[in-house]
């Protein structure tokens, strides 16, 4: 997926889904602690966080940087699971990674993750948005979508995955025109990784 599309989802993530993966599974701690609320379920939490998100851009907190940056880290952030993200987007070579490594990938897709959506907050033009009735409901593993209405008549889909540690519901992937966040971090990297040789991450 190009920057420039996964560009268009992250200006309304609120809280970042391919049917190739196994079910999920996370024995390493988030990098940021999940949010609780009694309305934390997958629905309520891409609700909520558009709307503050959506709030935020109208107030015109995005042309701030600094203040951009601040609300990211406090109110966006910690709905992913960036650990996870990582591991999955490593694949098989996770397994021969250092900690020392494992880390560094992490915080490296943490930062591009978080550094696209600050610079393309302000593209969004108040475009009303449509939910849809989870998938998966009553299991760990439930999607979310929402389609943000276009002028054009054709909506920007989304999907948002989500599941269930023991911290609560955390964002694990989001498609943006069924293209996946995960995977396009999962080929980024296998062309920068060589098994034995993992400096860039």
């Amino acid at each position: 997926m190009k920057a420039n599309l996964l560009a268009i989802f992250l200006v309304l993530v609120p809280t970042f889904a391919s049917t190739v993966f196994a079910a999920p599974y996370s024995p390493y701690p988030s990098y940021y602690p999940a949010p609780q609320s009694d309305s934390s379920a997958p629905a309520n939490i891409v609700k909520t966080g558009i709307n503050k998100l959506t709030t935020f851009i109208r107030n015109g907190g995005a042309q701030n940087p600094e203040q951009a940056r601040i609300f990211l880290e406090s109110e966006v952030a910690p709905y992913f699971d960036f650990n996870y993200m990582a591991r999955w987007a490593a694949g098989p070579a996770w397994r021969t990674m250092t900690p020392e490594q494992r880390a560094v990938m992490q915080e490296q897709l943490t930062q591009a993750f978080m550094t696209t959506l600050a610079q393309k907050l302000t593209s969004y033009t108040n475009q009303p948005i449509r939910y849809f009735t989870p998938r998966g409901q009553g299991t760990d593993d439930v999607r979310v979508s929402a389609w943000i209405m276009q002028p054009n008549g054709i909506p920007t889909k989304l999907e948002f995955r989500f599941y269930k540690s023991e911290a609560g519901w955390k964002i694990f992937d989001v498609k943006a025109g069924g293209n996946s966040a995960v995977v396009y971090y999962r080929n980024q990297f296998r062309s920068l990784y060589r098994p034995g040789i993992a400096t860039r991450y």
